[in-house]
């Protein structure tokens, strides 16, 4: 395959393309249209330097130089990479010297292997207001199943909580198959594990009154064991298996209408603050989604954590295609709420990056979205060209391909990951909105 790097090239022609006309619009200036495009080949671009995209004209730059079988990206895309300030950032590396990486969170410079070993990759939670802690349950033998607190400047971990007396010597506190960010004050977070005698628990922590509340969660009790209760960014309520719950785990406040509680999505504020859950939908929700004409289908859907209400906001009433197979969603705006970064791949479409024919609108793309229902807009950033799962050129796990998009606090940078049709490597990029500002 030939590619053929375009550089500063800025599609401001495009039919459908919209200037927003607020300041406060994070899409202002990008494109917000829905028809095919072409997705132009380019070779992987050089490593820190800036490129445009050449179809929608976002300002990328890829920040990693993986060798060949290596793998840099944002642990996932319900999770935050920066800090709070985003003075510094996180990335992943894979392999056999997998570690967390520490990132100047401006100019992008690596600084140092973090010394952590939490209880999976994913679950390592930036603190929402001090810059210099993050949070991590211990894998290491030592201090295995203690929740911790990391600095940053110090390098150094600390002792939060041993959990040891609900999961048992052997059992490991995780955020679950679907981990999620603690609340928004940092004080409430949300796991489960096996106990010695193989019974699964969900439990919840405070760190303010060191209050512990746990649970079975077994099928008995109606719930899989794989998933950990999710807090609300307010720290009001719970989010678990599509049923939100009060903070004593057991009473159901209410139930979403939604056909599967295990599709991509990512919890969350709404625009004017409220609890929500941002889900990619494939199937229609049994009550219809709010009257919704695709019945609440969509590759973007909010699902209110206080009211129930089911509204899309990127589906196919609005212009868009059927949902795209391989798409993620991340809310973690929490400075800008209501803004959502996008991932999507489009598995076994891959011919578009040849046949010089339009792809479908997100086929292979990296998109934002504002979900306030009043200024709903959604601009398309740029073309990812990631194989992902179904990569075969790189000694790693292909799903370490997928985007997995991630957006910083301030909502005006997005990183994500790619091979770059399946070159061997995985490398992270960094997209900067015209709104950030260094």
């Amino acid at each position: 395959m030939q590619h053929v790097f375009i550089a500063g090239l800025l599609c401001t022609a495009m039919a459908g393309a919209a200037l927003a006309a607020s300041t406060d619009n994070l899409c202002e200036g990008l494109f917000t249209g829905t028809e095919r495009v072409a997705v132009p080949a380019v070779a992987k671009p050089p490593f820190m330097k800036f490129y445009k995209d050449p179809a929608f004209g976002a300002k990328v730059i890829r920040i990693t130089n993986a060798r060949q079988d290596q793998v840099f990206k944002p642990a996932y895309s319900s999770m935050q990479a920066w800090n709070a300030d985003e003075s510094v950032m996180m990335l992943y590396r894979a392999g056999d010297d997998s570690a967390h990486i520490l990132y100047d969170g401006r100019t992008y410079e690596q600084l140092r292997v973090l010394d952590i070993f939490p209880s999976d990759l994913e679950e390592v939670f930036w603190s929402h207001s001090d810059p210099d802690i993050l949070y991590y349950v211990s894998k290491y033998s030592k201090d295995y199943g203690f929740f911790k607190q990391y600095s940053v400047k110090n390098n150094t971990s600390t002792k939060i909580k041993d959990f040891r007396d609900i999961c048992g010597k052997q059992g490991l506190p995780t955020g679950g198959g679907d981990v999620q960010m603690q609340s928004l004050d940092d004080d409430l977070f949300g796991f489960r594990c096996r106990a010695d005698d193989d019974d699964y628990f969900m439990f919840t922590y405070r760190i303010s009154t060191d209050e512990v509340v746990h649970v079975p969660l077994s099928e008995d009790q109606g719930w899989d064991p794989w998933t950990a209760p999710i807090p609300g960014p307010s720290g009001e309520r719970f989010w678990l298996q599509g049923k939100v719950l009060k903070q004593d785990l057991t009473t159901v406040e209410l139930k979403h209408d939604m056909y599967k509680h295990s599709e991509h999505a990512n919890i969350g504020q709404t625009h004017d603050g409220q609890d929500a859950v941002f889900q990619v939908v494939f199937d229609p929700s049994p009550k219809g989604c709010n009257g919704d004409i695709w019945q609440g289908v969509g590759h973007l859907v909010v699902h209110n954590m206080e009211t129930g209400d089911c509204r899309p906001v990127i589906n196919e009433a609005k212009g868009y295609p059927y949902t795209t197979s391989g798409t993620h969603v991340s809310a973690q705006a929490y400075k800008k709420p209501g803004w959502v970064a996008m991932s999507s791949v489009g598995y076994g479409s891959y011919d578009f990056f040849t046949n010089k024919r339009k792809a479908p609108a997100l086929f292979s793309e990296i998109y934002l979205a504002n979900t306030d229902p009043k200024n709903e807009v959604v601009c398309r950033l740029a073309h990812h060209r990631s194989f992902a799962k179904h990569a075969k050129r790189g000694d790693y796990r292909p799903y370490f391909g997928e985007p997995h998009a991630t957006i910083s606090p301030s909502g005006t940078r997005i990183a994500f990951g790619s091979d770059w049709y399946d070159s061997g490597s995985v490398d992270t990029y960094i997209i900067e909105l015209p709104a950030y500002k260094p």
